[in-house]
């Protein structure tokens, strides 16, 4: 052994095999895109720089050495996750580990399986190895080594800070109403970012760095909620009959981008909700429209009692989730979208006041990661605790552009569709194939709302799902022009709602239940969502709005304005795509 640790060519195989490890994320990428100049200037070189960095730490190579062995143990996560979704680590992420539960977190490894151990004995022989040569050989720094590599960082360091302002002048960040919300919603991110986001390891450091930050803000945010209280409690209507069942369970499932002309229980042509269709008792309310055109804006006034006309980025009460705990319901949050970021913060602050958090998608949006269906398992799961009381909240990626990424193979139900294409949501050459793919996610999301409430009836419990969009889109519709949302059109606002409840749940409120089926094209909005599914759970507190609940008798239609200020009933539309007016201006 002792020969083996002296032989001449020991050090530099192992140095070699070691370097090659940490760099296989880079040399994936290099393989994969070709941009051979700009993966070496911003991924290789830095990458390299930085390992010389840790090892200049000691004068003794021996020592140093063992600071890359964090890099080198992650290096095959990195290439596996990389390889798999075409996406390195960032912050949703670190996210996804920080905030779900480990063995949720761990799906996104799912397919290394009996890899890992010899993967990680492999990686810790290799670096005890080269710093026993090391050490063995005595080897270290020659006398301007390392003070040469602190030379060479400090002058990267001047160069990325010269950069780095640059950049600022020509993207400044917009201000938000506080700093708090500057921090979450800010755009672009720091030129470093863009730099070395995929420079593996440093990718790593800037996540990190990024995640503390938006987890930082979201802290303070949740602090200034944190001693608000409803004061809500159940009161069960006295009743000579027995309840129809102990249990009881409420659901709530924020749709995405879902549009309620494109279901087939809508009359639709095509047949994207067979299965919901097929089932005879849900309720489509063909009606509903959101304030808002973007997800960030959209669900806080879904989830809370946060006006429609406030633009402000938080709400400054908590959800429904907090309403709901505080009548001793147990709260799960099960999503696919991200945890935090410019469009999730808003979003991820009423997920943190479940009991229960899981982030089941390895990738977000940006890319083709889990489908929603993996809420099913995990909603599932939920069920089999049995809590007595019960609220589960589903946000789901639904119909979320790249439309083809939403579905599997089996739900390519119309095409052209071009799943596996990179088409562009802006180009109206593309229109049979986006409308194609975006009616395939309606197919794919009456399957998951069928396999949730299949789960429910297996509970024989007094059950609600109730789903709603959170915004509208554009699909090039007849000759409009336009595709996505945020374009203030009527397709913008419009959205997919719809309501389910068990046979108990009729049995014991059946007065609820006809007034639901009544208002199935009544004028509705989606910022009366707070106050249905209290009411619908007979949760009632000093300040209810029953007014705002389309459950209740007490229900009145309200005038529907927008986040603009506009009347969306009362404006005239405009043109192919039926835009409405420019914003009131205040």
């Amino acid at each position: 052994m002792n020969l083996l640790l002296k032989h001449r060519m020991t050090l530099p195989t192992t140095l070699l095999l070691l370097v090659l490890l940490i760099l296989s994320p880079q040399l994936y990428l290099l393989m994969q895109k070709g941009n051979v100049l700009t993966l070496v200037q911003h991924g290789i070189l830095p990458a390299l720089l930085l390992l010389l960095l840790l090892l200049s730490v000691s004068r003794n190579l021996a020592t140093g050495l063992w600071l890359w062995l964090p890099f080198a143990l992650l290096a095959p996560q990195e290439l596996f996750y990389l390889s798999t979704y075409q996406k390195v680590t960032d912050a949703h992420a670190m996210a996804i580990i920080a905030e779900t539960d480990l063995a949720e977190a761990a799906g996104y490894l799912s397919g290394l399986g009996w890899l890992i151990l010899p993967a990680i004995m492999l990686v810790l022989m290799l670096v005890a190895v080269a710093s026993a040569v090391c050490k063995v050989q005595g080897l270290q720094w020659p006398r301007y080594g390392r003070p040469l590599v602190w030379l060479l960082t400090l002058c990267w360091g001047g160069w990325l800070y010269q950069q780095e302002l640059v950049y600022r002048d020509l993207y400044p960040v917009k201000q938000g109403r506080n700093a708090t919300e500057t921090e979450l919603s800010k755009r672009p991110l720091p030129n470093s970012h863009n730099l070395y986001h995929q420079s593996y390891p440093l990718n790593l450091l800037l996540a990190a760095n990024e995640f503390r930050v938006q987890k930082a803000a979201l802290a303070e945010v949740a602090a200034t909620v944190a001693d608000f209280r409803f004061g809500t409690s159940q009161s069960l209507p006295v009743s000579a009959q027995p309840p129809a069942a102990e249990r009881q369970i409420y659901v709530l499932v924020i749709g995405e981008t879902l549009r309620p002309d494109r279901l087939q229980l809508n009359g639709y042509q095509r047949a994207t909700t067979p299965r919901l269709a097929g089932l005879g008792d849900v309720v489509s309310f063909t009606n509903m429209v959101s304030p808002w055109a973007w997800t960030r804006m959209s669900v806080p006034v879904i989830l809370s009692r946060k006006s429609a006309q406030d633009h402000s980025y938080f709400s400054r009460e908590t959800s429904l989730v907090a309403a709901f705990k505080e009548a001793g319901f147990a709260t799960a949050w099960l999503s696919t979208q991200s945890p935090l970021g410019v469009h999730d913060s808003s979003v991820a602050l009423h997920a943190s006041e479940a009991d229960e958090v899981q982030y089941l998608n390895p990738v977000g949006y940006k890319k083709e990661g889990f489908y929603d269906d993996v809420l099913v398992g995990a909603f599932t799961r939920v069920l089999e605790k049995a809590a007595p009381k019960q609220l589960i909240v589903l946000h789901t990626l639904g119909s979320h552009f790249s439309y083809a990424d939403r579905y599997p193979d089996s739900f390519d139900l119309f095409q052209p569709s071009g799943k596996g294409e990179a088409l562009g949501m802006h180009q109206r050459a593309n229109k049979e194939k986006l409308n194609n793919a975006y009616d395939n996610t309606v197919a794919y999301t009456d399957f998951l709302l069928f396999n949730l409430i299949r789960q429910l009836e297996k509970q024989q419990a007094i059950s609600s799902l109730l789903l709603v969009s959170d915004h509208g889109e554009n699909l090039f519709d007849g000759d409009c022009d336009k595709s996505g949302h945020g374009h203030n059109t009527e397709f913008d606002y419009r959205v997919a709602a719809l309501w389910w409840g068990s046979a108990q749940f009729k049995a014991q409120y059946p007065e609820q239940t006809q007034l639901l089926q009544q208002r199935r094209d009544a004028p509705l909005m989606t910022s009366q969502t707070f106050h249905t599914m209290l009411d619908l759970a007979q949760l009632r507190y000093a300040d209810e709005r029953l007014a705002q609940s389309f459950a209740s008798t007490q229900f009145a239609l309200p005038r529907r304005i927008l986040a603009s200020g506009i009347d969306f009933d009362a404006a005239t539309r405009l043109g192919a795509c039926k835009t409405l007016p420019s914003p009131v201006q205040p």
